[in-house]
């Protein structure tokens, strides 16, 4: 035992490969020299040259022994635990062979006790003497049968039989997968058709972001808001039969349309069209991707002006469930809803107005508005942004349901405007006077209205588009019926309302209608009337007093009507008062006494609008039958 040999496990001290690290360094120059502050060109030249000379003595032994000594303190405990861990694994291999080594030995000793089992016992284990008894295991050779001619044939014959059967059912499988191959040859070829024609009529493929093995096509635009951009595409997936299918997702499977609609008091006047429902028997995949297009776009064109209704309510727009309602003239009211195809009855779409269907034309506006506000995002986009701020930039409203209001709200005026004067003209025709107004600004047309300004290389259509968001404005030209003065209306409507302004031109400088002001301007329909009504009225004064066929009235009080005669001989005198609305024109004949006010006899004469089948005087006429004073119409009062 004294011949032992000792062989250390000590692991050889590995090198630390963080020594030459940056941060490593860093540290050391901070122990060293404190900070990276104190250290500076000029005093590590002194420094230098002070070694150089001998004046002062390197530190760097010191310094390194100092670092050798903190580094082997630092990395003491991460090598002794290594080394550890090391010397646990040779013992456990080195017990592991020790025990294979006694499991050999053990079953070598107990096969040899069948014939030596005195030499065996020496080398069995205790636990397995006393658990197996000895000569329990032996060993001896055993001669094979020989093989004869006949056992080798049938063996040679089994095994030919086998590789037969072997090959048949290769063969089998070859031809099965050479039929399934050709299907599937087919099937790609027909799906792969699909997807070049869809390619090629210019819808954009790619693959889905989830899915990287599945082929996608975009049907969505690219400017619509998130929710709506990230629907807009659908993966293209073969059928059995190979044909391409649009695969749209949960929820998306149920068409849907903008509908739109003119009620009154609750009745249909008209609704706007409705497309063919699709059938997925007989379709097209493109016909698919256009539907779902058309789907996606009612959609969100549906949510824009929602977003847009909520902040119009001060216009009379209301927001009822799934239904948008706009103001409209004549207690009409337009309701905007998204509704499924197969809800809409095929009765709905014969409620048409013939000629001009308001219903179709907002609805085609509409969508036209929501694509041109597409393309002003994209111009956005297209410009450089602005610098970054804390705010979370807000997505701006589209105007879709403003210009059409403004569209609306302008064609009420002018209807208004148009049905006053139709009356006017109704009853100064009865007076036999003259009335004339050209109407170059049509309610039925506010299209004609529109002077788009064309910028540089714009198409004419975005020019188009951008006159709808600017204000309508339109003139209706009038002659009075002294013919020597006209009346100039013109109409702005904006966003916030429709502005009237009046222009007079006065070509007889006596005539009352020269003292009025140039340029009146009025906010509501009703202060134009009343406007319109009081220059006529002073036009008719005018025209008595100038007419010869009249007789000799002067103007006493333009502004109130009125005209006089002076007391003659007879110590009488004649008032003659005008008075006129959109419904009747009236003239009132007073002859009173010299020497008092009192009325001694008095008479009038009114034209109606709704006289119908009436012969009636003319106003001339009945201005110098009460300028006689005779009395004499007193028998043909109208009143």
């Amino acid at each position: 035992m004294a011949d032992q040999l000792s062989l250390p496990l000590q692991a050889w001290p590995a090198k630390d490969p963080n020594e030459n690290s940056l941060p490593y360094l860093i540290s050391r120059i901070n122990a060293q020299r404190g900070s990276f502050r104190n250290i500076t060109e000029e005093s590590l030249q002194e420094e230098i040259e002070a070694i150089e000379t001998g004046q002062a003595q390197p530190e760097l032994e010191n310094t390194a022994l100092s670092d050798s000594e903190d580094d082997d303190a630092h990395d003491a405990t991460p090598q002794t635990e290594d080394v550890q861990h090391a010397r646990g694994e040779i013992l456990k291999f080195i017990a592991q062979a020790q025990w294979e080594n006694v499991y050999a030995l053990d079953f070598i000793s107990l096969l040899l006790s069948k014939h030596t089992p005195k030499q065996a016992e020496v080398s069995i284990s205790p636990v397995l003497k006393q658990n197996v008894p000895m000569g329990s295991v032996a060993a001896e050779l055993v001669q094979l049968p020989p093989i004869t001619e006949t056992k080798r044939r049938d063996d040679s014959l089994v095994s030919t039989g086998w590789k037969l059967q072997s090959l048949k059912s290769a063969s089998d499988s070859l031809l099965r997968s050479a039929t399934r191959l050709e299907k599937e040859l087919e099937q790609e070829t027909r799906y792969w058709d699909q997807v070049l024609a869809i390619k090629e009529k210019g819808w954009s493929l790619c693959r889905l972001p989830r899915e990287k093995h599945t082929l996608g096509v975009r049907y969505g635009f690219s400017e619509a808001s998130r929710e709506f951009r990230d629907r807009g595409l659908a993966a293209l997936r073969r059928t059995e039969g190979g044909k391409a299918s649009l695969d749209l997702g949960i929820g998306t499977s149920i068409s849907r349309i903008l509908r739109v609609q003119v009620q009154k008091n609750a009745e249909i006047l008209s609704t706007s069209r409705v497309r063919k429902v699709r059938f997925d028997n007989d379709e097209s995949i493109e016909s698919s991707i256009l539907q779902a297009r058309n789907d996606i776009f009612d959609e969100e064109l549906f949510h824009e002006l929602h977003r847009e209704a909520r902040s119009l309510t001060n216009r009379g727009v209301r927001c009822l469930g799934n239904m948008i309602i706009l103001p409209m003239e004549d207690e009409k009211q337009i309701v905007i809803e998204l509704v499924n195809i197969g809800d809409i009855e095929p009765e709905e779409q014969e409620k048409r107005s013939p000629g001009f269907d308001i219903a179709e034309i907002l609805a085609v506006a509409s969508r036209i508005l929501l694509t041109y506000a597409h393309r002003e995002s994209l111009n956005r986009r297209s410009q450089p942004q602005p610098p970054l701020t804390e705010r979370r930039a807000q997505r701006p409203l589209y105007p879709i349901l403003r210009p059409i209001l403004v569209h609306l709200q302008y064609r009420s005026a002018l209807t208004d405007l148009e049905y006053f004067l139709m009356r006017l003209g109704t009853v100064l025709a009865k007076a036999k006077l003259s009335w004339t107004w050209d109407n170059s600004s049509s309610a039925q047309d506010t299209l004609k209205t529109l002077s788009p300004t064309l910028q540089p290389n714009q198409p004419f259509v975005e020019g188009l588009l951008q006159s709808l968001h600017t204000p309508l404005q339109g003139s209706i030209a009038l002659t009075l019926p002294s013919t020597s003065s006209r009346l100039t209306i013109h109409t702005r409507t904006h966003a916030m309302g429709t502005e009237y302004k009046v222009d007079v031109s006065a070509s007889n400088p006596n005539s009352p209608l020269s003292t009025i002001p140039q340029g009146s301007h009025f906010s509501s329909i009703s202060n134009v009337e009343d406007h319109i009504l009081h220059l006529l009225s002073l036009d008719l004064v005018s025209l008595i007093e100038t007419s010869p066929d009249s007789g000799n009235w002067i103007i006493a009080s333009p502004h109130t009507g009125q005209l006089r005669i002076d007391r003659g001989s007879d110590g009488r005198g004649h008032i003659l008062e005008l008075s006129m609305d959109e419904e009747a024109l009236q003239l009132q004949w007073n002859a009173m006494y010299q020497l008092s006010d009192e009325v001694e006899s008095e008479a009038a004469y009114v034209w109606r609008k709704d006289d119908v089948g009436k012969e009636s005087r003319g106003l001339l006429e009945t201005a110098k039958t009460f300028a006689d004073g005779t009395g004499s119409l007193r028998a043909e009062e109208s009143g």
